[in-house]
């Protein structure tokens, strides 16, 4: 553990570091060890900041610091930061993935139960009310779309309502990946026209499963590659199903939101 929390601490200060980020003289803590406390938390304690407060202060790593003060500086820091730590974490793991091999896929992200929904003030758009085929029942809140390499890191995260569908998901997603990459998904994100334009604006390729009824099969080479590797990203989510709380405490939407993407951003750094 004290070298996950290290490495954790080293990797956000060396990322502020390089972005010439400066904290005001009179802080307390900085920036980078606002941004380890938080990332310890969702790592070690489902996101509760209390509890990785107290752990950080009883071992010596920080001096004593109220939870309310780290809420309001953890709120500071602005959120192309946390995506610019998501993508240097990206850059390390794919240079390690010479086969340029992706997996794409969702998983859901209830806020609350379907019987507090009339009671739920994070979100109250219809929007947010989805389905989860595998679980075969309805849900409230977020549906989460990763990107993993071949390893199973994390390297891309977008966060939707929970009624958008997948391939309309991944249609907002950046795709930052090396050229001539090859992206796996399941029937979820089947679409022809945004396969070819991927080909040929961004020089990735798109393997889906093919519907039973279509003509255009996928041959069986690269169907057992899909069903194969379709594996490792159910993995990685129930690893981060593990690390997010039954009931996330969060009194905003953005808290909320906040605390799904440390859960997959502090994996990706300790991958």
């Amino acid at each position: 553990m004290p070298e996950m929390i290290i490495t954790i601490y080293c990797f956000f200060d060396e990322l502020l570091k390089a972005l010439d980020y400066c904290d005001d003289p009179q802080v307390v803590l900085s920036t980078a060890e606002i941004m380890t406390i938080a990332a310890v938390a969702a790592e070690l304690f489902t996101g509760n900041h209390q509890k990785a407060l107290d752990l950080l202060t009883s071992h010596g790593y920080i001096t004593p610091f109220s939870k309310s003060r780290f809420n309001r500086r953890l709120h500071r820091i602005p959120e192309t930061l946390w995506l610019f730590a998501l993508h240097a974490c990206a850059q390390v793991h794919q240079r390690v993935n010479p086969e340029r091999l992706h997996i794409v896929d969702t998983f859901p992200l209830p806020v609350c139960r379907n019987i507090r929904i009339q009671r739920c003030r994070i979100y109250r758009d219809e929007a947010f009310r989805g389905y989860c085929a595998s679980k075969k029942e309805y849900y409230f809140g977020l549906k989460v779309c990763v990107i993993v390499t071949e390893a199973g890191d994390p390297v891309e995260v977008l966060l939707s309502p929970a009624s958008t569908a997948d391939v309309v998901a991944l249609r907002s997603m950046d795709l930052n990946l090396p050229d001539q990459s090859t992206l796996l998904g399941d029937s979820g994100f089947l679409d022809r026209d945004f396969e070819t334009c991927a080909k040929e604006d961004a020089g990735l390729r798109l393997i889906v499963p093919r519907r039973k009824n279509m003509k255009d099969q996928l041959d069986g080479c690269l169907q057992y590659i899909c069903n194969h590797y379709r594996k490792r990203v159910e993995t990685v989510f129930s690893q981060l199903a593990e690390r997010i709380a039954r009931s996330v405490h969060a009194v905003t939407a953005r808290g909320f939101e906040l605390k799904a993407f440390l859960t997959v951003l502090a994996y990706s750094i300790t991958a």
